[in-house]
């Protein structure tokens, strides 16, 4: 790698906001123009392509959190390693909950214009979800557990939180391989390994080949070869077929190992608009569906947003503002917190398990 090896990799925070951008643009496209649709493999998906930032997000997961451990010393790793597993489910919460709950109040108070809109535009996208009463219990039990382990996405009150679950799983199944396979390249084997055999299965394929980036012996390859591969890994982030989901883990992979290795790039990314939506980038991918289904949804019913090009964009740009503003404060009122509740939380697990003599004990507590 191109990064020193106690560095932390600025700038891949950036590239994480701009890709849940995309994803907002794109859901916002599919409302007004069904050329946009995920079926349809047009040079406008190429460029919007949701599903290549959605892979790129496992990558980038996978490779954060193996970051840290990969230079750990045999004592260090195995409490590093619990209090990421006890974290993981805490960190992932809070924005999970609010969003749903938020999703059900809205429906109902009669908030949601999403369902009367998407017969008036034609958007079959739109259509797909929120067709039920908002009903507080049910939107509780799929906060705490339905999106993380039993998600469906037609009674979904927020179907973008799909990948949560995968994100979830993998993680803990990352946790148990880094527990195996520790560090060097007998880590860098044992994770891509992994990854290739579980490759079918959504999301943890990048997930996996993230990590073992991080396994990857220091070098500084060509400035020739990192361009290359980005032109071949874009195209092929939008595939068909039976392997689509494959070939996409594939591509979202080389961009992230292209996304390393350009140090200029990144540190355009760790400064001013790119910075400031990675940081709220958690809350806007949470939050974006509701505005989508509530505001943008109502402005397009109240002036008629599909009539005219003008319209639309004046619509995505209030919708843009909404969701801007919405998530910085998602970010720090309850994003924030919930990542300094989940330290606080492994920080007192593990604290307990510790043994007389200050070594970690695998108590029943952790």
């Amino acid at each position: 790698m191109t990064v020193p090896p106690a560095a932390r990799v600025e700038g891949l925070e950036g590239m994480r906001g701009i890709a849940a951008f995309i994803v907002f643009v794109h859901h916002f496209l599919l409302i007004f123009d069904p050329s946009f649709h995920f079926s349809e493999h047009t040079w406008k998906n190429m460029i919007l392509n949701p599903d290549l930032a959605v892979s790129w997000f496992f990558a980038h997961s996978g490779f954060v959190l193996a970051w840290k451990s990969r230079n750990m010393t045999a004592s260090e790793f195995p409490r590093h390693v619990i209090d990421l597993a006890l974290r993981r489910y805490l960190r992932l919460l809070p924005l999970v909950l609010v969003s749903i709950l938020l999703t059900s109040l809205a429906l109902s108070l009669g908030f949601i214009h999403s369902p009367e809109y998407s017969k008036l535009v034609g958007s079959s996208w739109l259509s797909r979800y929120l067709n039920f009463s908002g009903n507080f219990g049910d939107a509780l039990l799929q906060s705490l557990w339905g999106v993380f382990f039993n998600f469906k996405s037609s009674t979904s009150f927020n179907p973008s939180l799909w990948t949560i679950g995968y994100e979830l799983i993998s993680s803990y199944l990352l946790f148990f391989a880094l527990f195996i396979f520790r560090t060097g390249m007998k880590s860098l084997a044992g994770l891509s390994l992994i990854a290739l055999i579980t490759g079918s299965w959504k999301g943890v394929l990048p997930f996996f080949l993230g990590a073992a980036l991080t396994r990857i012996p220091l070098h500084k390859p060509p400035r020739w070869l990192l361009i290359a591969l980005a032109l071949i890994a874009i195209p092929f982030g939008d595939p068909a077929g039976r392997n689509a989901d494959f070939v996409r883990g594939l591509s979202a992979s080389v961009l992230m190992y292209v996304l390393i290795h350009s140090t200029s790039f990144r540190k355009h990314l760790a400064q001013g608009i790119p910075d400031f939506l990675g940081r709220i980038s958690y809350s806007l991918y949470a939050i974006h569906f509701l505005v989508l289904t509530s505001f943008t949804s109502w402005l397009g019913l109240k002036h008629a947003s599909h009539e005219s090009m003008g319209k639309i964009t004046l619509n995505f740009a209030l919708s843009t503002a909404l969701l801007i503003g919405a998530s910085h404060l998602l970010t720090r009122w309850v994003d924030q917190p919930g990542i300094r509740f989940s330290k606080w939380f492994a920080g007192r697990v593990l604290a307990r398990s510790h043994g007389p003599d200050g070594g970690l004990t695998l108590s029943q507590e952790v």
